[in-house]
């Protein structure tokens, strides 16, 4: 099943806000996210989030979901 934008959301929470994409994946990774998500992170513009909306905005932009 694929991910979409409030899985990646939730899969980020608790991560200490701002944080750029490698941030991102690396959590994602320590928290058992799958190799799909961890892709689906792995695409998202480098950049310095700031929160879990901006988050999953990114992740639909370049998803679609």
């Amino acid at each position: 099943m694929q991910a979409t934008h409030m899985q990646a959301q939730k899969t980020v929470d608790g991560i200490e806000f701002p944080v750029g994409k490698a941030g991102l994946v690396g959590y994602a990774a320590r928290r058992g996210a799958d190799e799909e998500l961890l892709a689906d992170l792995e695409q998202l513009p480098e950049r310095v989030y700031d929160g879990p909306n901006a988050v999953g905005a990114a992740f639909a932009a370049v998803t679609g979901r």
